[in-house]
């Protein structure tokens, strides 16, 4: 049997705001670092671009204060990467691992989420995959357009941050920036590459997307915890 972790749910509660949400990964790492179980977010978000430690504001075409007219808030993030966009109808999942032995290794980190993401959508009849291109190598493509994205942070071996994938997300929010800070490549979600389909609801992704993830990471998740208030310990 794998390692027990916490899987917690806000989808209920609606799109979150990414602040609230940076605070509760915070309190879920120490505990991670204090050795308790680690814990598995999923959830929405409310309309944000945030930037990651090598986003340039050459790669942004709009102000803060415009984008806040857009109703697109603007937030830094400590993890990897440039601008991305979070919003309705995207599973973000932010795993907090604490990572011993042989997972110290941040490449692994990014290829095992690659992986959970790749099975997910194959989960839903979508055939996504690895890019080839150095640039693109940490994210979930169709063609030439990215289906999800994964930027991560670390913190003595203890991860933030993880990944967003697009269910039936608003793609015209990623013309306000260059996603990922790679011009010459496009945006899609399971919606769009299933056309004539119901696309799946967020809820499901997020069933399929934690089985895959027990499954690629040896972990084993022993408490399901859907939230109705925005306090992990409401249960």
């Amino acid at each position: 049997m794998g390692r027990p972790f916490d899987v917690v749910s806000l989808l209920a509660l609606g799109p979150r705001p990414y602040d609230d949400v940076v605070a509760l990964q915070h309190a879920a790492q120490t505990r991670a670092k204090a050795g308790e179980r680690e814990t598995l977010f999923l959830l929405e978000h409310e309309d944000v671009i945030t930037a990651g430690r090598n986003a340039g504001t050459g790669d942004l075409h709009f102000p803060a204060d415009q984008l806040a007219r857009l109703g697109v808030a603007l937030r830094p993030s400590d993890r990897g990467g440039k601008l991305t966009f979070h919003g309705p109808g995207q599973l973000v999942a932010y795993p907090v691992l604490r990572l011993e032995g042989g997972e110290k290794d941040v490449k692994l980190l990014v290829r095992r989420l690659e992986e959970v993401l790749i099975l997910t959508a194959a989960d839903f009849g979508v055939e996504a995959a690895r890019s080839d291109i150095p640039a693109r190598w940490s994210s979930v493509w169709v063609g030439n357009d990215k289906l999800a994205a994964i930027g991560v942070h670390l913190s003595d071996w203890v991860t933030t941050h993880g990944v967003a994938l697009n269910v039936t997300t608003r793609l015209e929010r990623f013309d306000l920036f260059v996603p990922c800070g790679i011009p010459d490549g496009g945006v899609t979600s399971l919606e769009r590459v299933c056309p004539g389909l119901p696309p799946p609801s967020v809820a499901d992704v997020a069933r399929r997307f934690v089985a895959h993830f027990a499954s690629v990471f040896d972990r084993e998740p022993v408490e399901a915890l859907f939230l109705t208030s925005a306090d992990p310990s409401a249960g």
